[in-house]
């Protein structure tokens, strides 16, 4: 069996400064993170959203990590820092599944599929700094452009649009390039009002059919988690 990929030099010590958390891409070997908990590494060391990691054993102490390793390393070998949870936090857990409610994500019987397949060369598996993907802007006035972004990402996305669970079921493979505009669904927050002249929930809803041809739909769906068995605050470095 082959050795689980690491880190050659990890630093980790509690964050006693503050500030706002950060987390550098896995380039060049190296990743770093400031004021991070240990769920917002372990949803990004295996690529889950908030409710799919369970356990009570996390805490609310961050942290501030550096590491250095094989320079030929990518934002795709989050195998490193698993690697890096199980050793300096005896991160210890197992996989479930559960039903929640949910919005499914999948394509939109009767309308177009807007979305414009993108060339994936450089993506997962293998991405490289010289070719990211999944990057997802703001250009103001409401509108989201996506660039090289796979369906499971664009889940998450809407997930945090819609302050909700979405689960991809579009059953397609690759990136796309997309251009979400939730002025033009009707999205129109006044300033300083509690009340908009349409809520982003009903935005998100009313765009993602007309703007990319899928569709949110909400169910009891099953999915899969990360229950977390045990872990522990790190030791001296």
């Amino acid at each position: 069996m082959l050795a689980q990929p690491a880190f050659d030099v990890a630093s980790v010590k509690a964050n006693t400064e503050g500030g706002r958390m950060t987390l550098s891409p896995l380039t060049g070997g190296k990743l770093t993170a400031h004021a991070i908990d240990v769920k917002t590494l372990i949803r990004a060391a295996y690529r889950l959203q908030d409710f799919q990691i369970s356990g009570s054993a996390l805490d609310s102490q961050r942290y501030d990590i550096e590491t250095k390793g094989d320079a030929g390393a990518s934002a795709a070998d989050t195998r490193r820092m698993q690697a890096l949870l199980a050793d300096r936090f005896r991160l210890k857990l197992h996989r479930d599944t559960k039903d929640v409610q949910a919005y499914n994500l999948a394509p939109a019987g009767g309308k177009t599929f807007k979305m414009t397949k993108a060339d994936g060369t450089g993506c997962d598996p293998e991405p490289s700094p010289a070719n990211p993907c999944g990057r997802i802007h703001d250009e103001g006035s409401f509108v989201l452009v996506g660039e090289k972004v796979s369906m499971p990402l664009l889940a998450t996305v809407l997930g945090g649009l819609l302050n909700d669970t979405v689960v991809d079921k579009t059953g397609l493979d690759g990136v796309y390039d997309f251009k979400l505009d939730l002025g033009q669904a009707g999205f129109a927050p006044t300033p300083g009002s509690p009340t908009n002249q349409m809520d982003g929930v009903n935005a998100v809803l009313a765009a993602v059919p007309d703007q990319l041809g899928l569709r949110l739909q909400r169910s009891k769906t099953p999915v899969e988690i990360l229950v977390i068995e045990h872990v522990e605050k790190p030791g001296a470095n």
